[in-house]
């Protein structure tokens, strides 16, 4: 753990001495009080004002106590974003001092809150109750810490009476104005509703809004004040008569500016919207932005406006059926209004890979199974998501005048490389694509979820190599991803992530192992945890990492806010503290970070072809190359025409130098003689897999037989890599002597040459003219270290066929110099004799090329 990383997880102070900040921190550091298990101990005074000297340093606090001033952005060197929450009266986080803004629609209210056959006008207000009453909630279960404290001020249009209830107490009431205070329910939470039994027909009760107590400083907007004697003078300005202009909560756009993006997902209501049309979206005037799904969202005005005064860069999601009117009006009016500093990630609605979120993941499979785009639904869903993906982008591009301030973003999977592999190489996405995103969360298989009995079992499970979600094994997901994408020159970034601690057999916060999940998210060994998941990714090769998420109460559906209300204590949050700790001792490692997007890499040159077109490879299609019997004169191993081996079928190749190889071969009664050329710029060794490193593969089905497994009888592969003492015999192979096979490789400035004597015996074969057997040659690249990075062969369409001989292509033993059988009648020719006669006289008309 690295020093500076104590200074922020205030439970890991001082050898595991927890410490708890009162208020009075800043005007007098001797009153730190502390937690121990040792009461004797005791912080000194030099400690604490060190301390409060570093966190000044870090600039984690100002010198008066209080938030850096909004002029003043505090997250260019993070490499961190946030996942903003759903419009709902259930968000602690709070995030307007107007708390109607996130109410339950009146006409989605029935038939607990609103009731009779009331009407509305299009924006949501009841225009006629018709004996009815018209109700709705807007709050709801939250803390009661999370509300400041004070009386907050309702104000409306029209004519009627309105009725509150739950915690929302009535104090004063004059028209279009009402006061009120909150009291928790016999839950200790705050829920509060609201109820308009009249109105006027004729000048309907409506526009209401329910403002904080307080208001702010001109020239400190990040802090919330009680009042006018906390500020200079003509600076005060309260939520009451300036809540319209002011908008956010000052403490929500604290917890938000020191994240380098902001992801909006959420609060613009994606997931499960099928909306289609630009002027179906959310608007300023809707009486609510909260609801069910499909329907809540924040408007676009309201996302753009916080990106601005906080100087964070947006990340947008396109709906799954957003038509292309939709999409070009929302890129006109970013483009138009949003910062010119600032840029913008792009992605195409959200996890539309996910089968829980039914109405995307069904979009994209249904369209592109439609559109042909495979048989398999699953793969054509994913193919018509990038297909589309593109087509936005494009249309970004345009009304943006470029690429300059977009980072185009594909959504996938933590654990799926195929589903990466898929999305980035069908029709060259990846040349249209500047970040391929994934969701690195730890947590424990639910096989395993009945063994956790305590908090300790929680952690000890998070280290278990058995658990498939350990943070090392999602740590090496994440490292395939990033080697993934590196291949394709796109960026690996982390739309979601963080701990995934749920228990899906439970439906309370006292059942099964839920409550020990949720003890441990607040327990200080979980700052531990995301420290080092931050840690981890960065030194995988993740960028930006995006966390999941803003302030939100925990339930048996999940623990999955950084903090559990917006103004939780700092010691309270060991999530939140790993990552302003992390921002803090990790700052921008990569280029482009400060200005908020990602550097663009050079492309490869090359990606498989089945990737490309997303055509499925013939297993049965193959190559044949007659081989000559070595004379030692006309007939050699060096004057056999040389055959390329070019078929990509795994990683990328970025150009020629980096990976291309030739191969010839020639034989006599012994031995079957090889020689492989293999241009490549990087020669690694590192892996205790020969297949992992830079390495030769040769494959034989020595009877030819052209099965679809191999048959333990003569189906095998040998591998050779430079530095090795013996080849390498596959797995599934049947024993045989490798140490009769002679070989060489030697290395040049180019690249490498191998050559290699094998004797038949070896290989079971007894060599004859017309013999034909099953043969190609592989090339393993790697560049990076660790793994792989690219495979070609000969004639394999796809790398199976180290499991499938039909992948392999065929050699044909020919021996120019084999008596030619008889010629015979019409009716008694013989296939096999006919053949070899056909190929022989072939053979003689064939110009030979000595290299």
């Amino acid at each position: 753990m690295k020093p500076g990383y104590h200074f922020f997880d205030f439970g890991l102070l001082l050898n595991g001495r927890t410490f708890a900040f009162n208020h009075n921190f800043i005007r007098n550091t001797r009153r730190i009080a502390y937690r121990d298990n040792n009461p004797s101990s005791a912080l000194s005074y030099k400690f604490a004002l060190l301390l409060l000297t570093t966190l000044l340093l870090c600039g984690l606090i100002s010198k008066n106590g209080l938030a850096a001033p909004i002029g003043t952005p505090t997250n260019l060197d993070s490499p961190l974003g946030i996942n903003t929450n759903e419009a709902l009266e259930v968000d602690s986080s709070l995030p307007f001092v107007d708390l109607f803004r996130l109410a339950l629609p009146f006409d989605e209210a029935r038939p607990w809150f609103t009731k009779g056959k009331v009407k509305f006008d299009k924006q949501g207000w009841p225009s006629d109750l018709n004996g009815g009453q018209a109700g709705t909630r807007f709050l709801s279960h939250l803390p009661v810490k999370a509300l400041p404290k004070g009386v907050y001020t309702v104000l409306y249009d029209g004519e009627g009476k309105i009725r509150y209830g739950a915690s929302a107490k009535l104090i004063e009431r004059e028209q279009g104005k009402d006061l009120i205070r909150f009291a928790p329910m016999q839950d200790g939470k705050i829920t509060a509703t609201l109820f308009i039994e009249h109105s006027n027909t004729t000048n309907p009760l409506r526009n209401i809004r329910i403002f904080m107590p307080g208001g702010i400083c001109v020239n400190k907007p990040l802090i919330r004040v009680a009042g006018e004697k906390n500020c200079a003078q003509g600076q005060y300005r309260s939520f009451a008569e300036h809540g319209s202009e002011i908008i956010f909560n000052p403490e929500y756009m604290n917890f938000i500016k020191d994240f380098k993006v902001v992801r909006f997902m959420n609060m613009a209501g994606v997931t499960r919207n099928n909306i289609q049309h630009w002027s179906d979206r959310p608007t300023l005037d809707k009486a609510t932005w909260g609801g069910k799904e499909g329907v809540r969202g924040v408007p676009l005005e309201i996302m753009v406006t916080l990106a601005n005064r906080l100087h964070v860069n947006p990340w947008f999601n396109i709906p799954h059926k957003a038509d292309y009117n939709y999409i070009r009006q929302f890129a006109q009016f970013v483009k138009k209004n949003l910062d010119p500093r600032l840029s913008v990630y792009l992605e195409y609605s959200n996890e539309t890979w996910n089968n829980v979120f039914v109405p995307q993941a069904e979009h994209m499979k249904q369209t592109g199974y439609k559109m042909g785009l495979d048989k398999n639904r699953n793969i054509a869903g994913a193919k018509y998501y990038a297909l589309q993906s593109v087509r936005i982008f494009k249309i970004w591009e345009k009304e943006f005048g470029g690429v300059y301030r977009l980072v185009r973003v594909l959504g996938g999977m933590t654990t799926d490389l195929r589903l990466t592999t898929t999305l980035l190489g069908y029709k060259n996405t990846y040349k249209n694509v500047d970040a391929i995103a994934i969701a690195p969360y730890f947590h424990i298989a639910q096989d395993k979820m009945k063994s956790v009995h305590s908090v300790n079992d929680v952690f000890k499970l998070l280290e278990d190599k058995n658990n498939r979600y350990s943070i090392k094994n999602i740590l090496k997901f994440v490292k395939q991803q990033a080697d993934t994408a590196r291949e394709y020159g796109v960026d690996l970034i982390a739309y979601e992530g963080g701990q995934h601690l749920v228990d899906h057999k439970t439906h309370g916060m006292k059942e099964g192992a839920t409550p020990y999940l949720y003890q441990a998210n607040r327990d200080t060994r979980m700052a531990q945890a995301y420290y080092r998941l931050l840690s981890g990714w960065k030194k995988a090769g993740g960028k930006l990492f995006v966390a999941f998420s803003a302030p939100r109460p925990s339930t048996w559906h999940g623990s999955w806010g950084v903090k559990e209300y917006i103004s939780q204590p700092l010691n309270e949050t060991p999530k939140y503290r790993a990552l302003l700790g992390f921002a803090h001792n990790q700052p921008c490692w990569w280029r482009s970070c400060r200005n908020g997007t990602l550097a663009r890499h050079q492309k490869p040159r090359r990606i498989p072809s089945a990737l490309v077109s997303g055509v499925k490879p013939d297993n049965t299609a193959h190559k044949t190359v007659k081989l000559f019997k070595n004379d030692r004169k006309q007939h050699t191993l060096h004057s056999a025409i040389a055959q390329n081996i070019g078929s990509l079928v795994k990683g990328t190749i970025r150009n020629n130098n980096d990976l291309s190889g030739r191969w010839r071969a020639s034989w006599d009664d012994e031995n079957l003689m090889l020689w492989v050329s293999i241009i490549d710029d990087k020669i690694v060794k590192d892996s205790d897999k020969t297949w992992a490193d830079d390495s030769i593969e040769l494959y034989f089905d020595a009877d030819n037989s052209r099965q679809n497994k191999y048959d333990g009888k003569n189906d095998f592969s040998i591998s050779f890599r430079r530095g090795d003492r013996f080849p390498v015999l596959s797995a599934n192979a049947p024993p045989i002597d490798l140490k009769k096979i002679k070989y060489q490789i030697n290395k040049y400035i180019w690249g490498y040459q191998f050559t290699a004597t094998i004797p038949w015996q070896v290989l079971q074969i007894t060599p004859r003219n017309g013999l034909r057997v099953g043969f190609d040659v592989q090339v393993n690249d790697d560049d990076s270290g660790g793994s792989r990075d690219a495979k070609i062969t000969w004639n394999a369409s796809s790398d199976m066929a180290w499991s499938n001989p039909q992948m392999f292509g065929e050699i044909m033993l020919v021996d120019p110099d084999a008596p030619v059988a008889p010629r015979i009648a019409a009716h008694e020719k013989h296939p096999i004799s006919d053949s070899v006669d056909a190929q022989r006289l072939d053979v003689n008309k064939q110009e030979l090329s000595v290299k």
